[in-house]
């Protein structure tokens, strides 16, 4: 059975997202820029959306019916029996039925209450009037039915007729039509699908100045995609066990495309963008770190929650770093973790990554801590100097290896004082495999294994994915996960525990420096 929606929806602001002000409308970044820019032109178009089923093609067209709906009259035509299905499909609906009136109607009663009498007119007229709103920029009276006339050939359709009438009774005001989908549509009427398209640009679109999103279950690109003004898909798959989601833009007429690819994800049923962040210009707030309690938070809540609570004393935790990741994405995941463990008093013996600097690390760190607090509790090792006057940096750059292992000795005394207290480890394997070669550094990451595993302290190494020595360190690892980009996202996901893609996010509710991971589902 066929059926109609009709949405009458007063606007539902997320504050927990990016908003924007454009055409007088507050538009949150739940969807890509471009596509919303693109969606709020004056002017009527149309917008394929394409993919598997899954992808969630339907959901981002609720959506943008829902954001959009502030001057413009909404319509929804729909393959689904009816309104329950939607709301069993999508429970979010819920929330609003006191702003949203629902028409469900079948094709028989759609016959008996919409049929309308229409005055007849030859395709002569259609045409002139056309051109005359062309010349006049005038906005049209009427909704044009050459293109419907032709295709249909007198034959019922109610259905689409209804969508015509809906229009025409809102104009001169604009239109937006979602058609969900395409194939459920033709196939009803055995027309072709670009025929249908076809008739809906010509008529609603260049005709009557609306705005129609198609939703399609075609994957790959179709004669459909040269008629509309604009085309995205929506692919996922299944990436190393996770499901990975990308909404890619094949061409919006008009409109810059900055970035044609974007990760998104539907948790909780809804559609939501993942933008690339410029995490250096976010505006500084205050770190919120977690106590301690008998075991060592990594100052990202959501991370803790993943790995049971946090990390055990005696552990080791790994990241992998994807070739892709920047500067900035370390710092985003690594800086909560630092800034937790030292306003818990825990210090910080740390061997850093290669490309890592002692003064960028305590400028940036400094912002959110005391310098003070920072110098007593950071041993910071370069093995590139031979002597140093910073008082945190450690020289472990001299041919004396009886020099150094005294300097490193001092270093984890300072941390540890006489109360013995517990300290973080934190290894770059890089500059350790770099410094010391592939079997020199395995055994010593061995032994340093033993040791921390008898003692309280906790370790954190890094490994890039071409490493050599990576497949060992995942033997010695308590806990394992992958930092990765995608689509200019940072995204960690685990092996040890398992654990799906999540998206590092500045917390938005407590600001920067905290972090959410927001998972892709």
């Amino acid at each position: 059975m066929l059926s109609i929606v009709i949405f009458y929806i007063k606007i539902k602001y997320y504050k927990e997202h990016y908003t924007i002000t454009m055409n007088g409308l507050d538009i949150n970044y739940r969807f890509p820029y471009e596509l919303i820019q693109f969606l709020l032109a004056k002017n009527g178009n149309s917008l394929l959306v394409k993919g598997p089923p899954g992808g969630g093609k339907t959901t981002i067209s609720l959506q943008i019916l829902e954001t959009l709906q502030g001057k413009s009259n909404i319509i929804y035509l729909s393959t689904r029996v009816g309104d329950a299905s939607l709301y069993q499909q999508f429970p979010w609906l819920k929330d609003m039925e006191k702003n949203l009136r629902l028409l469900v109607a079948s094709k028989l009663l759609l016959e008996a209450m919409w049929q309308l009498k229409e005055e007849e007119e030859s395709q002569v007229k259609e045409y002139g009037r056309r051109v005359l709103q062309e010349m006049t920029g005038e906005a049209p009276k009427v909704v044009p039915r050459i293109e419907f006339n032709k295709v249909f050939q007198g034959k019922a359709a109610p259905e689409v007729n209804r969508i015509y009438d809906e229009v025409q009774m809102n104009l001169p005001s604009k239109s937006i039509i979602v058609i969900d989908s395409v194939e459920g549509i033709t196939s009803r009427f055995g027309i072709r699908e670009d025929i249908f398209v076809s008739m809906i640009q010509k008529d609603l679109v260049e005709g009557a100045n609306a705005s129609v999103i198609f939703v399609s279950e075609k994957s790959e690109q179709s004669s459909e995609d040269y008629i509309v003004d604009g085309v995205i898909y929506l692919y996922h798959d299944i990436d190393d066990g996770r499901r990975k989601r990308i909404l890619r833009i094949n061409k919006l007429r008009g409109v810059e495309i900055n970035q044609s690819s974007y990760s998104y994800t539907l948790l909780g049923g809804k559609f939501f963008t993942f933008y690339p962040g410029e995490f250096e210009k976010v505006q500084v707030t205050k770190f919120e770190y977690t106590m301690n309690e008998g075991i060592f938070s990594t100052g990202i809540r959501d991370l803790d929650r993943l790995l049971g609570n946090g990390l055990n004393p005696s552990s080791f935790l790994t990241v992998e770093l994807g070739k892709d990741i920047s500067m900035d994405e370390l710092r985003l995941l690594f800086r909560p973790i630092f800034l937790n463990f030292l306003y818990n008093g825990i210090g910080i013996f740390m061997v850093p990554l290669g490309g890592w600097n002692a003064i960028r690390l305590e400028k940036d760190l400094t912002r959110f801590i005391d310098a003070e607090s920072f110098r007593k509790r950071v041993r910071y090792i370069d093995y590139t100097a031979e002597e140093t006057n910073i008082p945190f940096v450690v020289a472990a750059g001299s041919r004396d290896e009886q020099q150094v292992n005294q300097r490193l000795l001092k270093a984890l005394l300072d941390l540890t004082s006489m109360e013995n207290r517990s300290v973080l480890h934190f290894i770059g394997t890089d500059t350790m495999e770099y410094i010391k070669g592939t079997e020199t550094s395995i055994k010593e990451l061995f032994n340093m294994a033993q040791l921390i595993k008898s003692s309280s302290d906790v370790a954190i190494l890094t490994v890039r994915e071409s490493q050599s020595l990576k497949n060992e360190i995942i033997n010695i690892s308590d806990y394992y996960i992958k930092l990765v980009e995608i689509e200019n996202v940072p995204f960690i996901y685990g092996i040890k525990p398992r654990i799906v893609y999540h998206a590092i996010q500045v917390d938005r509710n407590r600001g920067f420096p905290n972090v959410t991971l927001v998972p892709m589902l």
